[in-house]
């Protein structure tokens, strides 16, 4: 299966619905000492929390137990969905003493292999490219309350930051006579310095549905 595979099938679940997985992760970050990973990522924390931003929302760790907290117009909440969850938790616990960054862009699902396992139509760019078909202004919108950067691919292209080190890029081809619309998913080579390969189906679901949600 794809790495977009897993991301999709979890799309819409809490982390909290997956008890054994946010228990493991839960109990890994318990009593955890942020010194290591704030030096990497530049990171703040006060005496009870390590503060985070995720798509430019602000996110924060419980030092004492490892429960993850999302910033809302409500106050701080831990009900957060899976791959949102699963981005910051692998962020923490994957990226390297000495991580690369740059590097040659590549699909997502050809890190590690990943695109030889992938039997069937992506379940996450090809929803996608169809609903955005003949609608590159309403795409480009989308992209650009995101907060992305125009780029000059196809025929709508845009690089966003799902965590300040990680840069990821969208490139959209409208359909013509001859093909439907495509969508790729981009990525820097040296991404897994940051984040097990996996990790990138969750990030890119996630940008996808937050333009989705901005494009309504």
């Amino acid at each position: 299966m794809s790495v977009n595979y897993h991301a999709f099938q979890s799309r819409g679940f809490l982390f909290s619905e997956y008890e054994a997985v946010s228990q493991q992760w839960r109990t890994l970050f318990s009593q955890f000492d942020p010194t290591r990973i704030m030096k990497i990522l530049d990171l703040k924390r006060d005496d009870t929390h390590l503060y985070l931003s995720y798509f430019q929302t602000p996110y924060r760790l419980r030092l004492h137990d490892g429960w993850l907290e999302k910033e809302t117009p409500q106050g701080w909440s831990d009900a957060l969905y899976f791959n949102e969850t699963m981005s910051i938790y692998h962020l923490l616990h994957y990226t390297k003493d000495f991580p690369r960054t740059g590097g040659s862009w590549v699909s997502n699902e050809s890190l590690d292999g990943a695109g030889s396992r992938q039997p069937m139509a992506d379940p996450l760019l090809v929803p996608f490219a169809r609903k955005f078909t003949q609608k590159t202004l309403l795409l480009q919108r989308a992209c650009e309350a995101l907060g992305g950067k125009k780029l000059p691919m196809g025929d709508v292209s845009y690089e966003f930051f799902a965590f300040p080190q990680i840069p990821i890029r969208l490139v959209f081809w409208d359909s013509d006579e001859d093909f439907p619309a495509q969508l790729q998913a981009l990525v820097e080579k040296t991404v897994t310095d940051y984040v097990h390969f996996e990790t990138t189906g969750c990030i890119f679901s996630d940008l996808l549905e937050k333009l989705e949600e901005n494009s309504s």
